[in-house]
Formats: structure tokens, sequence, C-alpha cells
């Protein structure tokens, strides 16, 4: 077999695309500690990491050292806060930093290996990991719990003047105080915060083993804040973990992080799939709703058309024109993700009799089993309803089960409005439902 029958033209399309849009972005990226004590995993990610640099993405990843340091050195340390450590013994001090150059050389050394024997090999990514972190000490005079809470700023300016060197930026969330105390900071509150303070595209949570109970396509797994909350707190006491990472999502998306990505890194090539695939791999909170419908414009015409050819080939769908699309762009809604249309859908009213057609309803044929069709009949269903219309109709020639399935019920012919009427084409014999929405 020839290296070229593997050449997908349409795949490399998509993530042409993606390559595009990441291009010049910024990304934080947590690396839990179950991750970074995984050499396998972390060495399959530090070369995915590296590739993505090279694609033109700033990354700044957030290391996790606290599962990297022995039990015993955290119990010798009373002064423990529910996010952060400061570190008083000595023992612990020395194994903190121990811990955290080991795992600052195991990567440079990972990322100077990661592109060998690829055609990327002259390639080597800079590691910068200055003081990126800056502690205010906490004030003692206070009240006692005052001494547990640790505020902290992250070197915004510094860090994007590195990200313009084009470095790869590593945070260790092992700083020193202006009065030489030690902390050790929670990594996955140290992303989110910096995250936040650079404004960045997005936030990767880099997880082990990672994956919502129940869940059956992870690359379906889209919320928006509101849905993650509810799914958060629906998870039962044995998901801790999950619940604890759907908070921090939740939690960077309301500090203007647009998307939080909690991907398994347990399985190799996951974030590429995440990142440059039109379904993803992971579990996604957006700050908005995910595949928002929205109104068709001008510059919807060449995908609507696109999305509806195949129904019109099959006959599901009466053939438009150029023309016709242009002149009733007006009318279509569409849901649409990273510029791909996955659904349209048309709203025709018949004011006189007080109802309105469903109509041009087309899913992408790979996201037709997923409730896109559904998710957009009630938005045209809602929408009619606003107007204030009582009857919803449409006319179908293969999809009948599907609409008796969202509560529409069979009529006849002499239902129809008189002006649908005289546009019925008796040759395409398509059946007539009726649903009262109001």
């Amino acid at each position: 077999m020839s290296s070229n029958s593997l050449f997908l033209p349409e795949r490399f399309r998509e993530v042409a695309h993606y390559i595009h849009t990441h291009h010049g972005k910024t990304f934080v990226v947590y690396l839990s500690g179950n991750v970074l004590s995984e050499n396998i995993t972390l060495t399959a990610l530090i070369q995915d990491l590296a590739l993505i640099h090279t694609l033109g993405v700033k990354l700044v990843l957030v290391l996790d050292l606290n599962t990297l340091i022995q039990q015993d050195a955290k119990e010798r340390d009373s002064s423990l806060s529910h996010d952060n450590r400061l570190l008083t013994h000595p023992g612990s001090i020395r194994q903190a930093h121990n811990a955290a150059d080991e795992m600052l050389n195991n990567l440079v050394a990972l990322f100077d290996a990661s592109l060998v024997n690829t055609p990327l090999s002259t390639i080597k990514p800079k590691i910068a990991f200055d003081d990126f972190i800056h502690i205010e000490p906490p004030d003692f005079r206070k009240k006692k719990y005052a001494s547990h809470r640790v505020k902290y700023s992250i070197a915004k300016t510094l860090i994007q003047r590195q990200l313009v060197q084009n470095d790869i930026i590593v945070i260790v969330p092992l700083v020193s105080s202006s009065t030489q105390q030690r902390y050790l900071l929670e990594g996955v509150q140290v992303a989110m915060h910096t995250a936040s303070v650079l404004e960045s595209s997005k936030l990767i949570l880099m997880l082990k083993d990672f994956r919502l109970e129940g869940s059956t396509s992870q690359g379906e797994d889209h919320y928006d804040i509101h849905q993650a909350r509810r799914l958060a707190d629906e998870l039962p006491g044995s998901e801790l973990h999950a619940k604890r990472c759907l908070n921090i999502a939740i939690q960077a998306c309301k500090e203007n992080v647009k998307r939080v990505h909690l991907v398994d890194a347990g399985k190799p090539g996951m974030l590429l799939q995440e990142l440059y695939s039109l379904d993803g791999a992971a579990t996604l909170v957006t700050a908005q709703e995910y595949d928002e419908i929205r109104p068709a414009s001008c510059h919807d015409i060449d995908g609507i058309m696109k999305l509806i050819q195949p129904f019109i080939e099959t006959g599901a769908l009466v053939p438009r024109s150029r023309r016709q699309l242009e002149s009733e762009v007006s009318l279509f809604d569409v849901i649409e993700r990273d510029g791909v249309l996955l659904t349209c859908g048309t709203l025709y009213t018949f004011p006189e009799e007080n109802a309105a057609e469903v109509g041009c309803l087309a899913v992408h044929p790979e996201y037709q089993s997923i409730g896109r069709g559904s998710k957009m009949l009630r938005h045209l269903q809602d929408k009619a309803c606003k107007a204030g219309f009582s009857k919803l109709f449409v006319l179908t020639t293969q999809t009948e089960n599907w609409f008796l399935e969202q509560g529409f019920i069979p009529a006849d012919f002499e239902e129809l409005p008189v002006k649908k009427r005289s546009l019925y084409d008796p040759l395409r014999n398509s059946k007539v439902y009726f649903k009262t929405i109001r």
C-alpha cells in the first residue's frame, strides 16, 4: 500500500482549519500529578505539545507537584489550607524543591527528544521557567484562620514577553515570598488563575483516566456553565474528582476563559484529536452555549447548499436554487460549530390560519443521532410560539416516524393553509403532520 493511499483530503482540510484558527493563540495547559508521574503517558503528551507548539500555539504549562511529594513530607507540615500549603519543615522544603527540579529536568529532556526522528527534528522547543508567581505574605496580625490564606499574582507581562520569543512557559507552583517563606500552591487553581489573567483562548486540564460517569461519547460532552453546574450537582459522591474538575472549569469560564477542555491524558493522541477535529475527544465547558443556534446570513448560503444537497438528491427535500436561497436566507436558522454548518431549518408563517411550517430541516449526516435535529425543531417551535402561532405543521416524505416522536400527528391535506395547498406538489406525495404548540 502506498503512503499516498492514507492521505485523506477532507481530513486534512478539517485539520488545516484548526491549525489556522489556533495559530498565535495562548493555551494554558494544566498537567495533573498523575500525568506527571507516569513517564509513558507524559512522554506521549510532551510529543503532542511540542507538535502543537510548532503549529504556532503559545503554550503555558502549569505543573501540579502535590502528588509527586511524599505523604510523610506533607504530614510534617501542620499549616495546611484547603487550597495551598505553607511549607515550614526543612525536610518538606527540600523534598518539594527536589521534586520540582527533577520534574523540570525531565520536561526539558522530553521536549528536547520530542521531535527526534520526525521531519521537525531540527526544531528544539525552548523552555522558560522563571519566577512567574509572586506571593503576597499572609497577615498574621489578623484572625488565626487568615494565616492560611495565600494571595498571589501572575507575572502577566513577563509571561507575554517570553511567549513573544516563542518560549514554552512552565509554571511550577512552588514559590517563595519576600520573607522567604515557601508555599506549595494548588496547581489547578494556579492554572485557572493564569488562564484568566492571560485571557487565554483555552484552559486545558490534562487528567489521568478522566471520564464522567455514564458518558458514552466523550467528544459529545459539551456543556455551557449552567449545564455543567447541573451536571456537577447531580454527580454521585463517588465522583468527587470529576465534580471538582467541573467546578474548576465553571469558575474559569466565569473568569473570562471561553473554553475549558478536560482531557483524558491516559489515551494517546486525545489532545490532538480534541484540538484539531470537529468532534473533539474530551469534555468541554464553555462560557456560552456550544453549537448555538443563530440566524443565517448571506455568508451561510454556500454552507446551506452543501448541507441540504444530499437530502435533495434522495428526494427528502425539495430542490432549491441558489437564487431561491438568497431570497429566503433571512428565514433560515443554523447550528454552526467552528465554521461548519451542522443543522439548518426555516419557519414559514401563515397568519391567516394562525399556523407556521417547519421547512428545509436538515442535519449533517454525521450528526443525525445526537439531537441536533430535535434542538433545531424545538427552537423553531419556540420561535413560532413566541410569534403568536398556535399550530405547527410539516410536510415530509421520509421522516414520518421521527416527527411522530416529536409530538406531531397525521393530518389531511385539507387542513393545510390555503396558500400552502396551492403550492403542494402531488408528485412528491408528502405526508402532512400537525402539532398544537399553545
